[in-house]
């Protein structure tokens, strides 16, 4: 029987048949395209594209009085994506979704999304920033852009914003 995808009151419960699946995109210009993966051992279809099996966790997102951030961490499986987030010299925009296998064929690989899944929980459009790596995996902080704590001006010469300067 299928649940209620709007009702997220399974987060809470104390047991639940669902297993969650976290699935994050990371974005830059400087990619040759987004990074999506899901927290899963195999690949899933969701939203027309496919999703890339790499295990990672993030902690939930802070909800005080100050600017909302969250974790992430990252599995180094072949140290792919530690390089490339770590190379990048501005922040990378992170978005977040997490729904239910519920929500999934799991009979079928990659695993295909039943109808229009309605995540669990959804953060967008966060930034990417303090990115570190080793060996083992990669990390870091996922944010909301305080534009109070910007230095001014908020924009740098930088090699792949002013590729003149640096001829």
């Amino acid at each position: 029987m299928r649940r209620d995808v709007g009702n997220a009151e399974s987060l809470n419960a104390e047991a639940t048949g669902d297993g969650y699946l976290a699935f994050a995109e990371i974005t830059h210009p400087l990619l040759s395209g987004p990074m999506r993966v899901v927290a899963d051992v195999l690949g899933y279809r969701w939203k027309g594209v496919d999703w890339h099996p790499v295990m990672f966790e993030f902690e939930a997102v802070t909800d005080n009085e100050q600017t909302p951030e969250a974790r992430i961490t990252l599995s180094a499986i072949d140290r792919t994506i530690t390089r490339a987030l770590i190379a990048l010299p501005e922040r990378a925009k992170i978005s977040v979704w997490v729904l239910t296998t519920d929500d999934f064929d799991l009979t079928v690989e990659p695993r295909q999304a039943l109808g229009e899944p309605v995540p669990l929980m959804e953060l967008l459009n966060f930034d990417l920033t303090d990115v570190q790596g080793s060996v083992t995996e990669a990390s870091g902080r996922i944010m909301l852009r305080d534009y109070t704590q910007e230095p001014w001006p908020g924009v740098r010469a930088t090699q792949s914003r002013c590729p003149g300067l640096f001829a």
